[in-house]
């Protein structure tokens, strides 16, 4: 079968994105790959979002429209993958671009183990466009390598052309899990979809990441302390899969983001336990000999003894709770 006639299903989950949402259209007609779709889908917008998707689907056949209730990024591209008619998906930001060859590109790198296939992801916005480094030059990779390179920080990005079968997939291991942050249960997909690939390859269609300054990343969130739950939850999906990967830098770099966090909006939060008990569980996920040696490996010496110092603290605090 030739695969170069297969429709692909472009994704995109948009939540109070008016202002993107012409641009985000055009980067997605401009393909050169003349079979795709759009799916967007409107994640309870409080703008006019719906208003002006629906005015380009009346001029285009192209694009479908779901509408639903907020529910976030994840649950937004499950729903478009449901609707999806292609048998390759893409997921676009709604405020994001990818150069016109992208997903042609991208087609051509599939064979019968690659299930997924990166863009090269640029960042653009806030001046000079950069380039992301990913982890290797040398590609395919395994999907268990790309993932071990995203355990402390990402070592490889997300963007790229997907089989919908393992994308969906992905989603009933996510179903096992409860409490999880909405706002990055994304993340915790890309990582368990990294895991189901056989082989994950790399392609130079480009992927625009706009760095916006509405990035829902960068706003206050009385519960992104949720988020400590998301690498529980990862934890225990590798331990039922019988994948002998340890993600402790994961658990250290999580609880620090999350300690920043706290010493920034503590006079706003009025959920203080809540968080002190996620800094708390985070913590005795953590050896405090292996965060050294990690804190050293990256040359991060003037760290060394706050680090201590903090995880000391909370490694105690949970002792005295448990007990």
């Amino acid at each position: 079968m030739d695969k170069y006639i297969q429709k692909v299903s472009v994704i995109t989950p948009v939540y109070n994105g008016e202002s993107f949402t012409d641009k985000c259209y055009a980067s997605v007609a401009a393909q050169t790959y003349p079979n795709i779709e759009w799916v967007v889908i409107n994640d309870g917008s409080q703008d006019k979002s719906l208003s002006k998707l629906e005015t380009l689907a009346k001029s285009y056949s192209n694009i479908h429209i779901v509408d639903q209730k907020n529910a976030g990024a994840a649950e937004a591209r499950r729903a478009g993958a449901l609707k999806a008619q292609g048998e390759y998906i893409v997921y676009l930001d709604i405020d994001d671009t990818i150069s016109k060859n992208a997903i042609e590109l991208a087609l051509k790198k599939f064979t019968k183990n690659i299930d997924v296939v990166l863009f090269t992801q640029v960042k653009v916005g806030g001046g000079e466009p950069v380039p992301f480094n990913m982890f290797t030059d040398s590609w395919p990779q395994s999907g268990d390598d790309v993932f071990k390179s995203c355990i402390d920080g990402w070592g490889a990005h997300s963007f790229g052309v997907y089989r919908k079968s393992i994308f969906l997939s992905a989603y009933s291991f996510l179903d096992s899990f409860e409490d999880m942050s909405k706002t990055y249960k994304d993340e915790l997909l890309s990582r368990i979809i990294f895991t189901q690939s056989r082989m994950i390859d790399y392609c130079k269609g480009t992927y625009f990441y706009d760095l916006n300054d509405e990035s829902v990343s960068k706003k206050f969130n009385p519960d992104y302390f949720l988020i400590a739950n998301n690498v529980h939850a990862l934890d225990k999906y590798l331990l039922s899969q019988n994948k002998n990967i340890s993600i402790e830098r994961m658990y250290s770099r999580l609880f620090f983001d999350l300690l920043g966090r706290y010493i920034k909006w503590r006079k706003q939060l009025t959920n203080k336990n809540d968080w002190q008990n996620a800094l708390k569980t985070l913590a005795k996920n953590i050896s405090i000999t292996k965060d050294i040696t990690n804190s050293v490996r990256k040359s991060e010496f003037k760290k060394i003894l706050p680090r201590i110092l903090f995880l000391s603290v909370y490694k105690t605090a949970s002792l005295v709770r448990r007990s």
